[in-house]
């Protein structure tokens, strides 16, 4: 059958539940991807630079498929990490919680239950990404499994500029091969409170980048553009290693 033939005529006018229906259409699939906000300049030194430090716990390792629980946000600017998380926020998956998962960040299915989903949660993440640099530990996982959360909801988040502070702690301790948060913050005697918490990792990861940057810096790695290049080639030099 040809679908032409269910085109409106061309003088056609549109009824009220039409005009409804291409609005809905309109905010499930944006034309344009949603952007996180204009990034700081490459040349921004690291101490300037004013960024999200965020976390989430989900319920598996599966971005394709698993969910977002929990999500927390700290404000960096100035090379100071606020004393309260911007966001702290449990989510409720619509699906039950693995004990597997339970096990590492203790949120039952009870915790989430009433809080709201992804969708009702996601104007106030998203209003937070828009200083448009984000900063985590293992941060493109996050990232990943945000993207997928956007996509259930019929859009499309244009990833944003960020760094991870698992490839600049690796990248400057080449001859180490872990990468948890853990022992990372271990190396700075940073106590990490509330560890597999999005609040307790959100804020030790903030911590761990300010303990990073002078040893960046006597590297000669001073401004964000720098700071991206040199997260990249520790990528190149062990592409395995980052893989999940």
């Amino acid at each position: 059958m040809d679908r032409g033939s269910f085109l409106a005529p061309p003088l056609a006018r549109p009824t009220l539940r039409s005009a409804g229906a291409r609005l809905w259409r309109s905010l499930r699939r944006p034309s344009q991807p949603l952007h996180c906000g204009l990034p700081p300049a490459p040349s921004t030194p690291l101490l300037a630079l004013t960024a999200l430090v965020l976390d989430t716990e989900t319920t598996g390792l599966n971005v394709r498929s698993d969910r977002i629980i929990s999500a927390a946000g700290y404000r960096l600017a100035q090379g100071n990490l606020t004393d309260a998380p911007l966001f702290d926020r449990l989510i409720d998956p619509r699906r039950p919680i693995p004990a597997a998962s339970t096990a590492f960040h203790g949120i039952v299915d009870d915790m989430v239950a009433g809080v709201g989903d992804f969708q009702q949660h996601w104007p106030e993440l998203h209003r937070h990404l828009q200083d448009g640099l984000i900063i985590g530990h293992q941060i493109y996982f996050d990232l990943a499994i945000l993207g997928r959360e956007v996509r259930r909801l019929g859009g499309k988040l244009q990833p944003p500029v960020a760094l991870d502070t698992a490839l600049l702690y690796a990248a400057l301790h080449p001859g180490e091969r872990h990468r948890d948060l853990t022992p990372c913050c271990a190396a700075f005697d940073i106590e990490v409170i509330g560890r597999h918490t999005a609040r307790g990792d959100a804020e030790a990861t903030g911590r761990l980048f300010l303990k990073l940057v002078p040893l960046l810096i006597e590297h000669g790695i001073s401004t964000l553009g720098e700071a991206l290049a040199f997260e990249r080639a520790a990528i190149l030099q062990h592409p395995r290693r980052w893989h999940w």
